[in-house]
């Protein structure tokens, strides 16, 4: 009994700290740009995106579609024509993150994944970023200045605590699971815009095979992507424009994600939204699997 009170109120703790959170970092009244379809595929960039887009990539086109990150570096951005995109990543509008010569290179990735989306979309489509994102004005003019492009803005405060209060605020659009990874406010989007189902592509999450720790006690992770699987590096993760994370600091980022699913999964249910992964060999392990395949056939027979 006095294990459930505690449980109780270390949740209920979590809550009233979520809601000062909100209260402080949430942007109220945002517009809300819904997915307007019944069905919503999300496309992460993990390393099995690849085999996905080979073979179906005919078959995907014809369905709503969200993108994220660097997905506009690659030529299947103008071939599918993604109606939705998601950026996540501090890095493409907080330039105090990479900083150094060390990043030099890879802030002229994210340069160029920015570059790629305003100059290569011709189609209307709809680009939701963080509401943080305003502090760069010249980052959002940019994206502005083609007119094929709508922004929509997404809070990013964490939420834990008690179900009730939690899934109210992600109702709301005020708040959303820790989004350690671009995947979880996707997810969230989808739900909240009532699609009926949301299906999971190159959402491997298949990073703990590839930590390690060199001799210097430098912890290093390989983030393979769709898009350079076959170039990626051992490389160390930072954290937003600090110093290098420690291994139990990753393992800990990992713990939020996953955690995270789960509960997406369960405010997906009181909103009567399925979620499947269709990812092969997917790391997690909070959504049901399906076969893309399938999934697309019995699609093109329910319209």
């Amino acid at each position: 009994m006095l294990e459930k009170i505690f449980l109780f109120l270390s949740q209920l703790v979590k809550s009233v700290l979520s809601l000062l959170k909100v209260l402080i970092r949430s942007r109220f009244f945002l517009p809300k740009y819904p997915v307007r379809a019944a069905e919503f595929y999300i496309l992460g960039n993990g390393p099995s995106l690849n085999i996905a887009l080979n073979q179906h990539s005919e078959s995907l086109k014809l369905n709503a579609l969200l993108c994220v990150n660097g997905f506009s570096l690659t030529e299947h951005f103008e071939n599918i024509k993604p109606q939705y995109y998601i950026i996540n990543a501090p890095e493409f509008w907080a330039q105090n993150t990479l900083v150094g010569q060390t990043f030099e290179k890879e802030r002229g990735t994210i340069n160029n994944m920015t570059k790629s989306i305003v100059e290569k979309t011709s189609w209307g489509m709809t680009i939701y970023l963080p509401v943080q994102s305003k502090q760069n004005k010249s980052f959002i003019q940019y994206f502005k200045s083609n007119p094929h492009i709508t922004l929509a803005f997404y809070n990013t405060t964490p939420v834990e605590g008690l179900k009730a209060i939690s899934h109210f605020l992600f109702s709301l659009w005020l708040g959303s699971p820790r989004p350690h990874n671009v995947l979880i406010p996707s997810i969230l989007i989808g739900i909240n815009s009532g699609v009926k189902n949301i299906y999971l592509l190159g959402a491997d999450h298949s990073w703990l095979p590839l930590i390690s720790v060199d001799d210097e006690n430098r912890a290093l992770v390989n983030h393979k992507h769709f898009y350079d699987e076959e170039n990626s590096v051992n490389k160390q993760m930072h954290k937003y424009g600090k110093a290098p994370r420690r291994l139990h600091e990753i393992l800990e980022k990992f713990v939020f994600s996953f955690r995270a699913y789960f509960e997406l999964k369960d405010y997906a249910a009181t909103k009567g939204v399925k979620i499947f992964n269709c990812t092969p060999g997917s790391f997690i392990d909070a959504f049901d699997r399906k076969d893309l395949e399938k999934v697309l056939k019995d699609s093109v027979v329910r319209k």
